[in-house]
């Protein structure tokens, strides 16, 4: 869109003849120096002290000002987003300034285009009765990116649970905090749109009480935030499962441990007595000693076992298997086949 292709007006028809006519136009530039070119942005001097404050600024910022009686209200700022982080191009870095009967960006929106092209988002910003209505409609379309990037992480989510289930180890507990930390992200992406939204409220309340552009917004942002919500809470569970397994096997390696260290206990003990070098050790004599030395550590060996497993502290070792458990081939063959067949 060039210079001579602004602005864009949007005149409002009603079939009532006691409801004035309502018009408000919109500019839309590629960039500052071409906004700042433009001659009904030169003629204002509130445009243009806008124009100077949103020229080197690369990051969120928002600008209510609400006005009862005197002037126009205003709702203006910077909207920067990392649409795609791998991706610098995909970035979106938009200034607006909405009045209640102006509306100016400053900016491409080619990056928020998922679902609509650059002609429909137009043609439905131009369909809004207001200024801040048109807006609405814009953020609601940048939202629908999120809503696709959403799919591909619930994908990537359920792929990790069923990765889960086989195997744990530290390489699924670095995939978990890897969603965890893009999860965080994405939640960050959608807190300056919140903000602007509360703000567009605030300062055009008139505009906006009865407004479907602000309800369909509304709605968006309850799904997103239901969608984040229940990521959260799985994230969270796979977290959990994560800890307890590490917990159980870490407790089971320290019993398994202790049971080991115990059971040898008789065999360390009588070995180191009768590997002393004292000069009268009478069993040293005897021609069946060796023979007497291993039955003796086998019995003590066999008693403290037996002990152990008296008291139920083997059972959990000896028998444990937490692997899950594949189907027979036979079971899987007869699977789903009534009885009596």
């Amino acid at each position: 869109m060039t210079n001579a292709d602004q602005p864009l007006i949007h005149k409002k028809t009603s079939d009532d003849e006691n409801e004035t006519e309502r018009e408000w136009i919109w500019y839309h530039f590629a960039d500052y120096a071409e906004a700042k070119e433009h001659p009904d942005c030169a003629r204002d001097p509130d445009t243009l002290k806008w124009l100077q404050d949103c020229m080197t600024r690369t990051h969120n910022r928002t600008l209510a000002i609400a006005r009862q009686h005197n002037g126009d209200s205003v709702l203006n700022g910077t909207l920067a987003l990392d649409m795609a982080p791998d991706k610098r191009d995909n970035n979106l870095l938009l200034h607006y300034y909405v009045k209640q009967d102006v509306l100016i960006l400053i900016g491409s929106t080619d990056a928020a285009l998922t679902r609509t092209d650059a002609a429909g988002l137009k043609e439905a910003m131009l369909a809004s009765e207001s200024p801040i209505d048109a807006f609405l409609v814009l953020l609601s379309e940048i939202l629908e990116f999120f809503f696709v990037q959403s799919d591909q992480f619930e994908q990537n989510l359920h792929a990790l649970e069923e990765e889960m289930r086989s195997r744990n180890d530290r390489r699924i507990l670095q995939k978990t905090i890897d969603l965890r930390n893009d999860l965080t992200y994405w939640n960050a992406q959608i807190i300056p749109i919140k903000e602007i939204r509360f703000a567009a409220e605030e300062t055009f309340r008139e505009d906006t009480e009865h407004s479907d552009c602000k309800h369909i917004l509304d709605l968006r942002l309850r799904r997103i935030d239901m969608l984040q919500n229940e990521y959260d809470d799985e994230i969270d569970s796979l977290l959990r499962v994560d800890d307890n397994i590490t917990n159980y096997r870490s407790n089971d390696i320290m019993k398994a441990l202790t049971l080991y260290t115990v059971l040898l206990t008789p065999t360390t003990a009588l070995g180191a007595i009768w590997g002393m070098n004292f000069e009268h050790m009478p069993e040293l004599s005897w021609p069946l000693g060796y023979a007497f030395s291993l039955a003796v550590i086998a019995a003590a060996t066999g008693a403290t076992y037996w002990w152990l497993k008296q008291r139920g502290l083997t059972a959990d070792i000896l028998d444990m298997d937490i692997k899950p458990k594949r189907p027979s081939k036979r079971r899987r063959r007869n699977r789903g086949i009534p009885k009596g067949r």
